[in-house]
């Protein structure tokens, strides 16, 4: 990607802004982590307890597409290593192994809540900051009489790149990410959730750019769910 293309980076922040939801975080019972590649979740989960946002940790993982190789365990127990390290006690964290995409995470986190006999009559969710939206969109699907707020460290498109994450890797996920949310919708594994003209527009352009690396399906454009 050319540093120096304000329409790439332009349309890629109008992807980036509809995907992450910004709800403010509230004191709730515990937190649920849907686990991925990016460990500062994990961390940004410590500081959330230890603050007295929640009084228990589940974070939720498998071995992922995106982790097998990079983790010598479930996401899930690498999470807890860096809650731990952070300072969280480990008889306040339960983890999930099982999970693989974010129904899952769903599913089998309310599993071990009931087993466990948690509190839970508001969580926080955490994800990374694009997969916010498609985790809303999970949850409402779901498990729809839970209350529950969607959150992810705070950060920014310019920011969000790390070492072997760079901001080109960056733009080619949050197009895959807005085509997920779509096929999703269309499919019935979530809610449907609106996409803006403005966004469709953007999604269009960076594919017709060659950002189609992250494609769930790229031989389909689909429609904008109504």
């Amino acid at each position: 990607m050319r540093k120096n293309n304000p329409g790439i980076l332009q349309d890629s922040q109008l992807l980036w802004n509809y995907l992450v939801l910004s709800e403010p975080v509230e004191k709730s019972d515990g937190i649920i982590i849907f686990c991925s590649n990016d460990l500062r979740v994990a961390e940004f989960a410590a500081s959330l307890f230890h603050k007295g946002y929640a009084s228990w940790i589940c974070p939720s993982g498998g071995i992922g597409r995106l982790t097998y190789n990079l983790f010598s365990k479930p996401e899930a127990m690498a999470f807890s290593d860096v809650l731990v390290k952070n300072g969280v006690p480990e008889n306040v964290i339960y983890p999930e192994i099982r999970a693989t995409n974010s129904a899952e995470n769903t599913f089998f986190t309310r599993d071990l809540i009931n087993k466990e006999n948690l509190p839970h009559s508001r969580l926080i969710v955490l994800q990374k900051p694009y997969m916010e939206r498609r985790t809303l969109a999970t949850l409402t699907r779901y498990w729809p009489d839970q209350r529950f707020i969607v959150s992810s460290p705070p950060t920014t498109f310019e920011d969000y790149p790390f070492p072997g994450f760079t901001q080109t890797d960056l733009i080619h996920v949050l197009v895959g990410e807005v085509q997920r949310m779509i096929l999703y919708s269309e499919r019935g594994w979530h809610s449907a959730q609106t996409i803006p003209d403005d966004v469709y527009s953007a999604f269009i352009r960076l594919i017709e750019a060659g950002y189609t690396g992250q494609l769930a399906n790229p031989s389909a454009l689909p429609s904008i769910p109504s």
